[in-house]
Order: C-alpha cells, then structure tokens, then sequence
C-alpha cells in the first residue's frame, strides 16, 4: 500500500552499471523483482516521479499496479550497450497490470512511456497513457501481448532522431502504440488520440519484426499477416505523421475491427459492424 504523496527518486544511477541489463536494484529506477501487487492511494494522489534521472519502473516479475501516476522518467539504462534506452515510465518484461494509472511525461529512445520486451504481457484498464517522447514508440511499444481497455492513449510523440544506427523504419514509427511482435495486441473501450510521428503510424503501426524497413516494392506486393491488432468499440482519430492525419500503419500485419470504433481517415480497416469513419 503506498500513501497518497509525491514519491521522487534521488539516487541517480551508477554510470559503470547503465550498460546491459544489470538490475542495479540500489541506484536509479526502482525494480520490481518479485510477484508484487502496488496500491496507490488514487492516480492523482499517488505519484512516482523519477526526476529526469531513470525510468520510474524495471519490472520482471508479475506485477499490478493501480492508483497510480508513472512520470519524469527519462531512461537512463542501456538494454543495447551504448545506443538506445527502452521504457521511460516502465520497462516490463514479465506480466504487467494497469488498472487506473497514469504514465505522463517520459521520455526513451523507445517506448517513451512503457516498454514491452519479447515474451512480456501487458494489461491496461481505466489507465491513460500521455505526453511520453521517444524516437520511436511514443506511447507504448508491444513486442508480445498488450490489452487496452477502458484505456486511453493521447498526446504522446515520436521524432526520428537520424542517427546512424537507426536507419529506416527503425525509427519515427508508433506515436502511439508500436506493435513489433507477433502476439496479439487488442484495442477494447480505447481511445487512441492526438498521437504523433515523425514517419508512421500516428496512432497505431504494426510491424513485426521490423519488416517496415523492408522496401515498399516487397512489402506493397508481398504482405503475409504476421502480427495481428484488433479493434473493438474504440475510438482512433486525430493522430498524424509526418503532419498528415495517419491513424494507423501496418506492414506484414492485418488489424481486425470487431465492430462500434470510430475514425476519421481509412487507414484502420474499419469494416466492421457499427464502425464510422467519419473525417
């Protein structure tokens, strides 16, 4: 059970243990190693706040997470020694619990505001996720399973930041949600708005594995649905990229709608029962 108060990290992290995924547990972020269930007093009245030294939150072991407030990240940790850092509210490689929280303000190379490695799960429900940065995955980036219900994603940016190792579309991708696994990431009660790239995918982009980087010769011809996003009674409007309004992108990948979501531009594939594109 933690109290309603502002809860601010103050231990920056050792620069001789930032590189490689060394658990660092005494310094930096705080990482939740065991099963553990965390109780805030209300998303408004519980806040973690990382203070621009690391991410808020390492987690590699199941873990829910409610009345909450995830912000001031800014990662710190390299999973890739020396190039760029993943999750600046959370990085979950295990399963993960939202229910009523809010990740605002962070900042990664990736997953601005939470970062999903390979083999993890994460579950949202009454949580919004808002204004995080990245250079790719502004929101939240799904490299397995995501749930988003009652969940809303806004206002979260990505900027290809050009550097050299980051060629194509290994950048400038996923304003919102970036989807680069195969496991199915579902939409249910969302609402995916105000979301930004660079390059694609203002609200949601799909591509497994990278394959977007593909040329669009192959990847206009040749598009088995690898990875899968499903739509259901959610709401994707007014994300762009690039400033023109792009809610979806997908690339070796179908997004399925089950019916009742609203969009205003065709890029979702909304053919659904009860879907509206209305622009």
């Amino acid at each position: 059970m933690v109290p309603a108060g502002r809860y601010i990290l103050t231990i920056p992290p050792d620069p001789e243990k930032v590189q490689g995924r060394n658990p660092d547990p005494t310094t930096g972020d705080l990482n939740l190693t065991a099963p553990t269930t965390l109780r805030g007093a209300g998303r408004d009245r519980t806040v973690l706040d990382a203070n621009g030294i690391d991410r808020v939150l390492s987690i590699s072991a199941p873990v829910t997470l409610t009345g909450s407030t995830v912000t001031g990240g800014v990662t710190a940790q390299h999973e890739i020694p020396y190039y760029d850092t993943g999750g600046g509210g959370i990085s979950n490689s295990s399963n993960l619990v939202l229910d009523d929280v809010v990740v605002r303000g962070n900042s990664a190379g990736y997953g601005g505001g939470i970062f999903n490695v390979p083999g993890s799960d994460l579950q949202t429900r009454n949580t919004t996720i808002t204004g995080n940065t990245s250079g790719e995955a502004g929101g939240v980036r799904c490299d397995n399973t995501c749930t988003f219900t009652d969940s809303t994603i806004s206002d979260n940016r990505v900027v290809n930041p050009g550097v050299w190792y980051r060629p194509g579309g290994f950048a400038g991708r996923g304003g919102g949600v970036d989807v680069r696994g195969r496991g199915v990431v579902t939409f249910d009660r969302a609402t995916i708005t105000g979301n930004s790239a660079s390059d694609a995918g203002g609200g949601i982009n799909v591509a497994p594995a990278y394959l977007d980087t593909l040329p669009h010769q192959v990847t206009d011809v040749v598009n088995i649905p690898l990875g899968t996003v499903i739509l259901r009674n959610s709401t994707i409007r007014g994300n762009t990229a690039d400033t023109v309004r792009e809610n979806c992108a997908k690339v070796f990948a179908r997004i399925v709608s089950e019916g009742g979501n609203t969009s205003d531009d065709n890029s979702c594939d909304l053919t659904g029962p009860g879907d509206k594109v209305v622009p």
